[in-house]
């Protein structure tokens, strides 16, 4: 056959003579074309791919070699989003690599793709109704370059190893909970269905879908009763950690797939890619988006949770203008976390509104108002755990998303970067901010650590504690204390001061020790006597005063 990439289906027939077109649940490609089939049925028009040809990129490992989550700072990335404006007839996992260069000088190290594996059609989606789980998305790969017709995975391939040989960490967003509904899904659709409510089985002849725990609507759960479904989805990540390289995974909706102290599900999947992995610091990232998800954390030994509370305090203060108390409870991430496992933090993420779109809600001024976001930056990057970015965020990108659709599917829509944003008038700053204090964290260990004070703040606490820290909802400053080894054997501590008003405020810094220290944001170098210092603090600002004992 001639070097190209060709689609296909099986042709199944059952006992009872019926007959059915199903896709390959082991493809290594998502198609998109309708085979000229006569089935009136679309569900059953669904292909997998494969490619004839091509070339074979050369897998590079990461330069330095894997880091831990805490040390990472994590650019959350949608494919299609992020390459919309620039990359022409090109495919979006070949043209992402021309940006690499601008995501390394920023100072990020890590990249979570939102998910690649492939989707019915070859429309725009998230990614989150999986339906090959071993395939590139035909709109992730697919090229309307006639000169590369066979070039499909060796674009994802390719992309890790460029990632890697900047040192830049790629982590993959794998969706293992339900799959596309419909009932599209290979798996099922190669058994005799025995019970369907709606679009989805209930009763199946397929050992790999049905109810195990919670319940999407609208998508088809897996049964992870069934060790078929354990051993399939496992199988799935061994191979684009064993294949691709991939240095972590990020575990969607964890909360359907995992039941306490039972060990089906989630608990044997995270314990199986540990072992494979044989690797500390290969990350798993649960989005458990529970009360006890710090507990799950623990319990399943994955590395980190997706932590709301600080995207919660983000846009409660943008939208009200005023800093609520629980901001300590949100810079307190690690608790309820055990061992080196860190929570990930964020301003906004994919599932949001942008970050300065906030900002400007209230008003209708959108981005206009970014600089409400500063303090806001400052905060994320010098809190404990690792801080992750949404992909536009660093420069002032401001669409707007429904929070709660009512199952209308108006969430899931195009939000394709304006790159001329990042050099204008609010993106620049805004960039230059972000760069500047993904640097500071980069450059301080102590900063990555999980120490802070004050932790356990009470609820209803509006002012500072008696040693003068915490957060002062009047005048909206807050003051938090952060502290850790230099990896030199010394103690590396920061004092750190913000300012969500509007206007400028004269306060009283309690200090650990006197002596001089800098504001890693200014240079400034102020001496510090009897453990305070008087400073007028700007609007929409913040300090890092930093000192090494």
């Amino acid at each position: 056959m001639p070097t190209a990439f060709y689609e296909y289906q099986y042709f199944v027939t059952f006992d009872d003579g019926q007959t059915r077109f199903v896709s390959d649940p082991c493809a290594r490609y998502g198609g998109c074309r309708n085979l000229d089939r006569i089935d009136p049925d679309p569900r059953n028009n669904l292909n997998s791919g494969i490619v004839v040809g091509g070339s074979r990129p050369t897998d590079k490992p990461l330069k330095t070699g894997r880091k831990h989550l805490r040390d990472l700072i994590v650019y959350e990335l949608n494919l299609d989003d992020f390459t919309d404006e620039y990359r022409g007839v090109r495919a979006p996992l070949d043209a992402v690599s021309d940006k690499l260069d601008y995501i390394q000088e920023l100072g990020f190290n890590a990249i979570l793709v939102m998910p690649w594996t492939a989707w019915p059609g070859g429309g725009f989606n998230w990614g989150y109704e999986p339906f090959l789980y071993f395939a590139v998305a035909f709109r992730y790969a697919n090229s309307d370059d006639p000169e590369k017709p066979a070039e499909k995975l060796s674009y994802l391939k390719e992309f890790i190893s460029k990632c890697h040989e900047r040192d830049i960490h790629v982590i993959m967003d794998g969706v293992f909970n339900h799959v596309t509904g419909n009932n599209r899904f290979p798996y099922h659709l190669f058994y005799k269905t025995l019970t369907v409510e709606g679009d989805n089985p209930v009763n199946s002849a397929s050992p790999c879908v049905g109810p195990f725990d919670g319940k999407f609507p609208g998508l088809t759960d897996l049964d992870f009763n069934n060790t078929c479904a354990e051993e399939y989805v496992r199988d799935v990540c061994f191979y684009w950690m064993d294949l691709f390289g991939i240095d972590g995974i990020r575990f969607d909706n964890t909360t359907n797939f995992f039941i306490s102290r039972i060990p089906r599900g989630l608990p044997n999947l995270i314990a199986s890619v540990n072992t494979q992995a044989a690797d500390p610091n290969f990350s798993t990232i649960l989005e458990h988006l529970d009360f006890d998800a710090s507990q799950a954390t623990n319990e399943v030994k994955a590395t980190s949770y997706w932590n709301n509370a600080l995207y919660g305090v983000a846009f409660d203060y943008l939208y009200n203008s005023v800093i609520p108390p629980r901001f300590m409870e949100a810079l307190d991430s690690k608790k309820g976390l055990t061992g080196d496992r860190v929570a990930t933090t964020y301003l906004t993420n994919h599932d949001h509104s942008h970050l300065a779109w906030q900002a400007g809600a209230r008003s209708n001024d959108g981005s206009r108002m970014w600089y409400k976001t500063q303090p806001l930056v400052i905060a994320l990057l010098t809190f404990p755990g690792s801080p992750m970015i949404q992909n536009g965020q660093e420069f002032a990108e401001d669409y707007w998303l429904m929070e709660d659709d009512k199952g209308s599917n108006r969430r899931v829509q195009p939000r394709p970067l304006r790159w001329s944003f990042a050099n204008d008038q609010f993106g620049r700053p805004l960039r230059e901010l972000y760069k500047k204090m993904i640097q500071i964290r980069k450059d301080h260990p102590g900063l990555r650590s999980d120490n802070v004070y004050p932790v356990d703040w009470p609820k209803d606490q509006v002012d500072f504690n008696t040693l003068g820290y915490g957060v002062q909802r009047d005048t909206g400053i807050v003051i938090y204390h952060r502290w850790g080894g230099s990896g030199t054997g010394r103690v590396q501590r920061f004092m750190i001061v913000l300012n969500f008003s509007q206007a400028e405020h004269t306060v009283s810094v309690p200090f650990s020790s006197d002596g001089v220290w800098e504001d890693l944001l200014s240079g400034w170098q102020p001496t510090v006597v009897g453990n305070r210092l008087i400073l007028r603090v700007g609007s929409n600002w913040g300090h890092v005063f930093f000192k090494e004992d």
